[in-house]
């Protein structure tokens, strides 16, 4: 089949505000005829459990409790096709339903057992696919609509199986089997009781887009956009253009707080009562502004770096989804105002934004940068060179450069601001393009810290960080000679963690959360391990093994801190570097159980810890294990934002978790919406390239 044919409407239930998180299961003894491409999950909304009682059986149909798992089905009245004495049976996918072709007809049917269903695809609604949800085992694969092609499915075992379509669920697209004669024992499994990779890589997608959205669209913490006169009058240029190439009429939210430099703290209670839905059907930002009065004023490259990285990449992946998303989300506005923003914040970071003529946050007219600056007040707080900071900001270049070169839809429109390379197209008009200036980031970053120096100013974490940025640039490299510099640099950093290391892989030298420092290194070695020359994976392995053998507590379904501790302190830092070394086992090393242990360890610590402190209804379902609250009631006097906490606590004698720093600390919280993007998925379709360097270059 054209891989092409094979995209579906992954995201279409984004405009179905209904769609949450829940439970899924492996493929099992599936037989499509299509090429299914399966990857062994997939979701579920979470719903009451249906059982098996038929109420009276009226001609040719019978009434079933599915528990409120048809309820939003518009196609089904409350009967179940009575199917029995046939030995096979045929549903149609793509039916007309729920405002569209985004039904299964007859969306319930009742059979003998040892019946086959097949699933039939009309071709009508884009691309459908079918997942079980709860009582059987099966998914079809990658959603298609490919009129004619067929999924079958043999059901031997009385009782009720309830499924969906990956990309509709939300919009309705949902129907059941019933089996046999089941008894009033026959229900299906809740969904959370099932929280599954898919369900926990489906709310990383989500709770990195609410700190995303939150920290540049709406908290207005952080350097204001426009700032001056002629960012009013770029503003005044730019807005109409974006919007009439996303042929929208106005943005998807209403009064924004633009930022193009996040302040590094933020306290994210709210100081009115927050307008989520207007009467324009936006969440009105100016009902959404944190108090300055307790922010920290201060911006500094992690700040700057990871919340625009944070940008670049959702630029990149609403583009892959161009045709995918609804109107409303106004895709194509969202992937332009995001790189715009990034090229300011680049532009007065770097280039001409301090008040020493030079960028704000670099030393003179080089590329090295100080660790804090007071932008109100035109003052360096804290000038000191910092590795951690420079790998920031290294990593985030290293992806702006990529959305440059490859002509990504949100760089090239309206105009690029920054040229692409020097001498190229751009409304600003520096001596260098983003290539020059990732270059000298590089280059920079590569002669101020030498190798060891990097793990005895800060530790082996931020050598392991240093890796993964440096691994993320050299696919950027403007010449072959910084690529190979690359290279030899990452060998380095390489061979400082063999120095550091226990023989049985643990990591020395590192963070107060063993975890965290076991997480990064394995990550920034697997990340490294993409250039020319340059092959740690076994050591890697040796790393990730010792944090997935020696510090996860299966009793409580997270991260030991040490493997003395009995209380376990996680900021969202140490949660970024435990998620990035899991995905980098899962999509790099292929480790078995990595993707069942990610699934625990983000429903404790995310879900019940509330690392994340609220969500908001497109993931959010009271009938989750561990629902978190909405906004408005996530604390305060009017509520907080749907963002990280900075710190949760696990005391394992009590089995009970604390929220022991509420604040908003910028540098960590986007860090960890980075890692959660790379793993995140909507409708079983994962970021592209998971995040590994050079895997997202170019768009799908």
């Amino acid at each position: 089949m054209d891989p092409d044919r094979r995209r579906f409407l992954r995201l279409g239930g984004i405009a179905a505000l209904g769609v949450v998180a829940g439970c899924s299961t492996d493929t099992a003894s599936d037989t499509p005829t299509a090429d299914s491409g399966d990857d062994g999950d997939g979701g579920a909304t979470p719903t009451a459990a249906p059982t098996a009682t038929p109420a009276g059986t009226p001609a040719g149909g019978a009434e079933f409790d599915f528990g409120g798992w048809l309820s939003d089905t518009s196609n089904y009245g409350g009967t179940t096709a009575d199917m029995r004495g046939n030995g096979s049976v045929t549903i149609d996918v793509g039916a007309s339903a729920n405002g569209g072709a985004f039904g299964f007809a007859p969306p319930a049917v009742w059979v003998d057992p040892g019946t086959e269903v097949t699933w039939e695809w009309t071709g009508n609604g884009g691309s459908h696919n079918v997942v079980a949800q709860s009582g059987g085992d099966f998914r079809s694969g990658d959603p298609t609509g490919e009129a004619g092609a067929t999924f079958s499915q043999t059901f031997d075992d009385t009782g009720i199986v309830t499924y969906y379509c990956d990309p509709h669920q939300g919009m309705g697209m949902k129907g059941a089997v019933v089996v046999g004669e089941p008894d009033s024992s026959g229900t299906a499994t809740r969904a959370s009781q099932n929280y599954s990779f898919q369900a926990a890589s489906f709310d990383a997608y989500w709770y990195s887009l609410y700190n995303m959205s939150t920290n540049i669209a709406m908290s207005g913490n952080g350097v204001p956009f426009p700032l001056n006169e002629q960012m009013e009058q770029l503003q005044s240029e730019r807005m109409p253009a974006m919007l009439e190439n996303a042929g929208v009429e106005r943005p998807p939210i209403n009064n924004p707080n633009l930022s193009l430099a996040s302040f590094t703290e933020g306290d994210p209670s709210f100081t009115q009562q927050p307008v989520l839905e207007d009467d324009t059907g936006r969440p009105d930002a100016s009902t959404l502004a944190w108090d300055k009065r307790n922010s920290s004023l201060v911006v500094s490259p992690s700040s700057v770096g990871w919340t625009h990285l944070k940008g670049v990449t959702w630029a990149k992946n609403f583009q892959n989804h161009f045709d995918l998303l609804p109107g409303e989300m106004a895709p194509k506005f969202r992937a332009q105002l995001l790189a715009t923003l990034a090229q300011v914040g680049v532009n007065a970071a770097i280039l001409v934004g301090g008040s020493r003529g030079n960028g704000a946050l670099t030393h003179g007219d080089s590329f090295e940068f100080l660790s804090e600056y007071h932008p109100n007040e035109g003052r360096i707080v804290d000038e000191t060179r910092r590795p951690h900071h420079h790998s920031a900001m290294l990593w985030f270049l290293s992806d702006l450069t990529s959305l440059a070169q490859n002509g990504w839809f949100g760089y090239v429109n309206p105009r690029p601001l920054i040229p692409k390379e020097a001498g190229a197209d751009g409304v600003f008009d520096p001596p260098v393009g983003i290539q020059e200036i990732t270059d000298g980031v590089a280059q920079a970053t590569m002669d101020l810290f030498d190798a060891g120096d990097v793990a005895s100013m800060e530790s082996t974490r931020s050598v392991g960080q240093m890796l993964g940025a440096v691994g993320y640039y050299g696919p950027q490299a403007g010449t072959d000679e910084l690529r190979a510099a690359a290279a030899d640099y990452t060998n380095a950093l390489a061979d400082v963690i063999d120095d550091n290391l226990a023989g049985n892989g643990r990591v020395e030298g590192g963070a107060e959360n063993q975890a965290a420092t076991q997480g990064i290194v394995a990550q920034g070695l697997l990340w490294a391990s993409q250039l020319d020359g340059v092959d740690r994976t076994d050591t890697a392995d040796e790393v990730v093994g010792y944090m997935l053998d020696e510090l996860w507590d299966a009793d409580g379904g997270t991260f030991m801190s040490g493997t003395d501790a009995s209380t376990y302190a996680i900021t969202a830092r140490d949660a970024g570097d435990i998620t990035g070394g899991l995905n980098a086992a899962d999509a790099v090393l292929g480790r078995s159980g990595v993707r069942d242990t990610f699934a625990r360890f983000f429903n404790q610590t995310f879900n019940r810890g509330r690392l994340q402190r609220a969500e908001r209804p497109p993931s959010r379902s009271e009938d989750a294990e561990h629902p978190l609250p909405l906004p408005p009631n996530a604390g305060g006097e009017y509520g907080q934002a749907a963002v990280y906490n900075a710190e949760v606590e696990y005391d394992t004698d009590a089995d009970e978790w604390t929220v022991t720093d509420p604040r908003f600390r910028t540098e960590e919280a986007l860090y960890l919406a980075n890692q959660d993007i790379w793993v995140g998925n909507w409708g079983g379709d994962f970021y592209q390239g998971r995040g590994v360097p050079g895997q997202s270059d170019t768009p799908e």
